[in-house]
């Protein structure tokens, strides 16, 4: 059932000028494919939208997350999963990331999915897991209780994708994974022994779901009774850990040199910010400040300089993000041109770029990476910023 459309969805530049066009065209080509894909996208995971169409996809969804999902279409064509357990730990994994809440599930789902494969880690920078998931996920292979916590949200995924891993063992008929291993990598990511069953509840009957999609048997069977008296003291510690991890994870979010939100905050905050400017049509700009060093000074000149509404996070070690709420692009630029005067005052160098909402963005990833863009071409320059314009 191997699609060649699919294969050549994967190759499509996001770069490309007519990527809209020849996305359709493929799908067009191959109606049964395109048909299949939008049935997966509307499984549990990936986004439960009802009614998409094809010229939907890459407004709704983004052109990197369409091409994963097809990657994962076509490894179960090649039969990549033939126990079932990398479309399990999808669903688990995404399950666990709805009660930690955190943000973006399904990049969680298409990470655990497409993460049985070796392949996938080769696969395009443009549409690929990217280095960062990709160390995470090697750092969070086992469980290290000397490793540090990390509030960043790739480590955060790539526990989130591990967890769900062993919990997808211990809903096959064989399992490979440990109980105390399971609720230990829980409790790390705040999850206590006491949300096992709603969880388990969930990966069972979204199991049965994906089992008649893909049309092959797939179902959870959990045999573990964290009830038992054998199981008490374990239980005890690791929900009293889980509150602890829970508490340190919240405070996580600050950056502790700087005391500005960190890159995790400035995530979840720019994605609740993009969609309410989605939902009333209005605008939205982001402003990336790159720096040489003394990051703590360059901080404080952000808080200065910056408006009151603007929210300043620190994302790197020598990198700031501005959120910059009901601004269109004349007033970010104005922004930027205070902030950088604020810098400069205190004889610290930044180089800025600007980037606003407009219909050339289809993302929060592209949003942030105009912006950056801009930094970069502003430093390149030698100007003070440079607002990412659509050509």
């Amino acid at each position: 059932m191997t699609s060649s459309a699919a294969r050549d969805i994967l190759a499509l530049n996001t770069d490309a000028g007519d990527v809209d066009s020849a996305l359709k065209a493929l799908l067009d080509a191959d109606t049964a494919f395109a048909a299949r894909l939008l049935v997966t996208l509307s499984l549990p995971g990936l986004g439960r939208r009802s009614g998409i169409e094809p010229d939907d996809l890459r407004p709704l969804f983004g052109l990197r997350f369409v091409q994963q999902v097809t990657a994962g279409l076509l490894l179960e064509d090649a039969g990549a999963d033939a126990t079932g357990s990398a479309i399990l730990a999808a669903i688990a994994a995404q399950a666990i990331a709805s009660r930690i809440s955190l943000p973006k599930g399904e990049e969680v789902f298409l990470a655990a999915w497409l993460n049985s494969t070796p392949a996938w880690r080769q696969a395009p920078a443009e549409w690929g897991p990217g280095a960062e998931l990709v160390a995470a996920l090697d750092r969070h292979a086992a469980l290290a209780p000397e490793a540090p916590l990390s509030g960043a949200r790739a480590d955060l995924v790539a526990q989130t994708v591990r967890l769900g891993e062993l919990l997808a063992s211990l809903a096959l008929p064989y399992p490979e994974a440990n109980l105390l291993d399971l609720m230990q990598r829980a409790a790390r990511i705040g999850l206590a022994p006491g949300e096992f069953a709603g969880l388990c509840a969930d990966v069972e009957r979204h199991a049965e779901e994906w089992g008649r999609h893909l049309g092959r048997p797939l179902k959870a069977g959990f045999a573990f009774d964290l009830g038992a008296p054998s199981h008490a003291v374990a239980v005890r510690f690791t929900t009293e850990l889980a509150d602890v991890y829970r508490y340190l994870l919240q405070n996580a979010a600050i950056d502790a040199e700087t005391g500005l939100p960190n890159a995790r905050y400035f995530r979840t905050r720019l994605e609740s910010e993009w969609a309410a400017a989605r939902r009333r049509a209005g605008p939205l700009s982001v402003i990336a400040v790159q720096c040489s060093g003394y990051a703590a000074g360059v901080a404080r000149a952000l808080r200065e300089g910056a408006r009151m509404q603007d929210v300043v996070c620190r994302t790197a070690e020598l990198q700031f993000m501005l959120i910059c709420i009901d601004t269109e692009l004349a007033y970010a630029e104005k922004a930027a041109a205070r902030i950088r005067g604020s810098v400069a005052e205190q004889d610290m160098g930044v180089s800025l770029g600007v980037a606003t909402l407009d219909s050339m963005i289809s993302s929060v990833d592209d949003l942030i990476e105009r912006a950056q863009s801009a930094a970069r071409d502003a430093r390149a320059a030698g100007a003070a910023y440079q607002a990412w314009q659509a050509s």
